[in-house]
């Protein structure tokens, strides 16, 4: 399974929300400094639902010092240094000093990909916040950092296959295998933190986080199951909230559950919509996307489960991933695959696309077998899941 997200450039997303009401406290965070005499710093809180940032407090910086005070729900937040977007993040909850420096920060470019420029802070730290310790606790654990020799040993290898795209595709399927095992690793220690602290926001934070990388591979029972041990001000949180409402998400495509149905446009342009298609026999959605080359290569397979079950009631309807039109035609072109053919919608910038999101298809080829009632019978990133459901339909 691979990632749709380009998740080994660590860019990591903050999540909040705040079009809701939290209860908030007060906060008063004093910090300093060095390497910008004279500037702004602001405070700034990212927004998971549609990937856009919100600044909530502004000052200037004077004598290398700033101060922020207001009313705030507690949350790991940005302070970004002007000029020179300099940033680093920080847990708002009550009483904080913070001090930083600008020396050996990161700098980075991401203009050509339509965002900002800018530098990663490195040299920081803040006091006063039991939740900033434990998040740090939690990311310094030398059990994190266990993994680290092993993805920059991949890094080189990855680097060394040049542009041979099946070798590149082996190296990746041993980083998800060493990602997995952090992950694994990352359950099991937030597990032992959310026993001992089920009130934490940097509990609930450290889940969130979690959950980002691993919702295409957790039950819905495991979701359920976890988000069941927080109490308090961690259920208070927009993480929390967040968290709810991809459990809300996740029970609408449950096996046994009618799929939820979308309207997108063919190549000439006409409307499908997945409801009016799927009457009377069993279909498969298949996600892919031209780019993804373990979805250009199960191709070969599906036209031969397609040759063998369509006369018999079965169907198959692609969603591509693409957000260029011509990119997804042109693979159609050389794949000549005979069933319907749509191209997903991303109707919000910076947002994944619409249908996969609604189908939560963390990563892509990801599939789903519906029966002849448009009800969900297998939800997989596993052919071969598939492969087995089609022989116990039809008797083989």
């Amino acid at each position: 399974m691979k990632t749709k997200s380009l998740k080994y450039l660590s860019i990591l997303l903050m999540s909040i929300s705040v079009g809701k009401s939290y209860a908030q406290i007060s906060y008063d965070v004093k910090g300093t400094i060095k390497g910008i005499p004279s500037g702004t710093v602001k405070l700034a809180a990212y927004h998971e639902d549609d990937r856009t940032q919100t600044i909530v407090d502004s000052t200037a910086i004077s004598n290398d010092s700033f101060e922020f005070k207001g009313k705030i729900v507690p949350q790991l937040m940005s302070i970004i240094v002007e000029p020179g977007n300099y940033s680093f993040k920080v847990f708002v909850d009550g009483s904080d000093v913070v001090t930083a420096d600008t020396t050996g920060a990161r700098h980075y470019d991401y203009t050509k990909y339509g965002m900002d420029k800018g530098a990663i802070i490195t040299q920081f730290s803040e006091t006063g916040s039991p939740n900033y310790d434990d998040w740090m606790a939690y990311e310094n654990d030398p059990g994190q950092k266990q993994f680290d020799g092993a993805f920059a040993d991949l890094d080189k290898k990855f680097k060394a296959v040049g542009n041979d795209i099946d070798a590149q595709y082996k190296v990746r399927d041993e980083l998800d295998s060493v990602e997995k095992l952090k992950q694994a690793w990352q359950k099991q220690k937030i597990d032992q933190y959310v026993a001992q602290n089920p009130s934490s926001v940097a509990g609930i934070y450290m889940f969130d986080q979690l959950y980002m990388f691993v919702s295409g591979s957790m039950s819905y029972a495991d979701l359920d199951a976890m988000l069941n041990k927080f109490t308090g001000e961690a259920t208070k949180s927009p993480y929390y909230d967040s968290l709810v409402a991809s459990r809300k998400r996740l029970k609408a495509i449950q096996p046994g559950s009618v799929a939820p149905d979308f309207t997108l446009l063919r190549r000439d342009s006409s409307k499908f919509t997945l409801s009016s298609f799927t009457k009377g026999k069993y279909t498969m959605i298949d996600f892919w996307a031209s780019w993804c080359h373990p979805c250009r290569q199960a191709i070969p397979h599906w036209k031969e489960v397609y040759q063998k079950y369509h006369a018999k009631g079965f169907d198959i309807v692609s969603v591509s991933d693409d957000n260029k039109w011509s990119n997804w035609t042109k693979a159609m072109n050389i794949e000549k695959m005979p069933w319907t053919q749509v191209d997903d919608r991303f109707s919000k910038k910076n947002m994944p696309a619409d249908v996969g999101s609604l189908y939560m298809t963390a990563a892509i080829p990801f599939y789903v077998l519906l029966d002849k009632e448009g009800k969900i019978l297998v939800y997989t990133n596993d052919e071969a899941k598939i492969d087995a459901k089609l022989k116990e339909i039809y008797n083989e």
